[in-house]
């Protein structure tokens, strides 16, 4: 994935019954500031170009192979720190909420407290962290998190990363979080 910019989301999309190409979509994280939005981004960017090519229908029937993230500053430490503060209603998609918005909920001692025994957990049981769940996936070569992608390949030998998320999250005992900082797997039970 090198040659593209950090604070940039990099949409793969490709169509499900042909090995004919693929398109990437860059959008910059202000103007997407999660995944389905960064998705929705490249998937109108894709309807516009598809609308004034020879055979739109086909390309209109692409989906999205694969979304990655590159952050302004990647940290595995930042990431769960975000994964934490999102767990207790700190962070919302749109930023910090202000007081109203949050329903004057304090946060007192016992709620700072709180969210340091969750950042605590998580930086414990984080499985993989990096720009993509591909880059995590790779990054598990060779230890005893490593997962036979075999089972997740298309006929064309792609692998559909929106299935691996999905047993990745099917047990709700693990997830994926993509933070402004990366892809960060934690692993909740």
């Amino acid at each position: 994935m090198a040659g593209w910019m950090r604070g940039m989301w990099r949409i793969t999309m490709w169509h499900p019954d042909h090995d004919d190409g693929q398109w990437v979509y860059l959008v910059p994280h202000w103007q997407a500031r999660t995944e389905v939005a960064a998705r929705a981004v490249a998937a109108a960017r894709h309807a516009d170009r598809a609308a004034v090519m020879t055979d739109p229908p086909r390309l209109l029937e692409m989906v999205v192979g694969e979304a990655a993230f590159r952050p302004a500053v990647r940290s595995k430490e930042r990431a769960v720190a975000w994964v934490a503060l999102v767990q207790h209603d700190a962070i919302t998609e749109r930023g910090w909420p202000l007081a109203a918005e949050r329903g004057e909920r304090p946060r007192d001692e016992v709620w700072r407290q709180r969210v340091r025994e969750m950042h605590e957990q998580y930086r414990q049981r984080v499985v993989g962290f990096g720009d993509s769940l591909a880059d995590i996936m790779t990054s598990l070569a060779g230890t005893d998190a490593v997962w036979d992608l075999t089972s997740y390949r298309d006929r064309f030998g792609r692998i559909v990363w929106d299935e691996v998320r999905a047993d990745i999250h099917k047990s709700a005992l693990s997830y994926t979080w993509h933070t402004p900082y990366g892809v960060v797997w934690i692993n909740q039970g």
